[in-house]
């Protein structure tokens, strides 16, 4: 019988519930220092450049750590994704604030203003929740408030522009799913050049998903409060592979 993750009998507190939206991370070093880097970049400098070419970055919303691998990374594809359909709209707000905001002040000046526009009541709900986060006074009946946004998105801030360039030039897609669905199984099976930060899902689920020849397939998760693991699944290449999203992620090639 196979076991659960170490928390999955709260697995449905992120579905659809407005109040359990991350404003800041505490994904990585819990000194906020971003050590945790030094390898990520080291991985992404030493794959063949074919491989760092036409990257689709894949990013759990969460509280947004993957806008600090964008620099990195450098993908040519984005797609977020989330169950929870408040985090997507968290995700819209902050895309929309880094394309406008000529600088990392001016964006963090206007997150707590509430300096932008919020047309449905989602999109309001969060910006007060923003604003309420910048004032330090965030009530948990309203979401959950971590580190600071700079010390949450240092990497991304340290790189604004070209940050802000690959979001205005990238094709960006947002999907109401989670990654232990069939239908995220589908859509992921067939693809290649995928780069997919997973944050902890593992702690709340445990699932399999297969990759049809993953040439050029990385997976990343932090799984808190600092434990990080890269797998490569091109060692696995040639044939079907199938991964297993556990603590930590395990990946087999299929039998034909």
């Amino acid at each position: 019988m196979k076991s659960l993750a170490p928390r999955a009998f709260n697995r449905e507190m992120y579905h659809d519930r407005p109040e359990n939206v991350f404003y800041g991370t505490d994904d990585g070093a819990q000194d906020g220092s971003f050590g945790e880097f030094a390898a990520f970049r080291a991985h992404y400098e030493g794959v063949s450049p074919a491989r760092r070419e036409g990257i689709h970055m894949v990013s759990v919303v969460g509280g947004l750590y993957g806008l600090n691998l964008i620099p990195l990374w450098r993908p040519t594809r984005l797609t977020f994704f989330d169950i929870n359909p408040t985090a997507l709209t968290y995700f819209r707000i902050i895309h929309r604030l880094f394309l406008t905001s000529p600088d990392v002040e001016h964006l963090l000046r206007r997150l707590a203003d509430g300096d932008y526009d919020a047309g449905t009541e989602s999109e309001q709900f969060v910006r007060e929740n923003i604003r309420l986060k910048q004032q330090g006074c965030l009530p948990r009946s309203r979401g959950s408030t971590k580190r600071s946004y700079p010390e949450s998105w240092k990497i991304a801030f340290d790189h604004f522009n070209l940050t802000r360039q690959i979001l205005r030039e990238v094709p960006v897609e947002i999907r109401t799913v989670p990654m232990e669905s069939e239908s995220f199984s589908q859509w992921i099976r067939e693809q290649n050049n995928l780069w997919i930060y997973c944050s902890n899902i593992t702690q709340f689920h445990f699932f399999d998903l297969e990759f049809a020849d993953p040439t050029n397939v990385v997976l990343l998760q932090i799984i808190h409060p600092a434990q990080p693991q890269l797998l490569d699944l091109a060692p696995l290449s040639g044939g079907p592979v199938r991964v297993h999203f556990e603590i930590p992620l395990r990946a087999e090639r299929i039998d034909s």
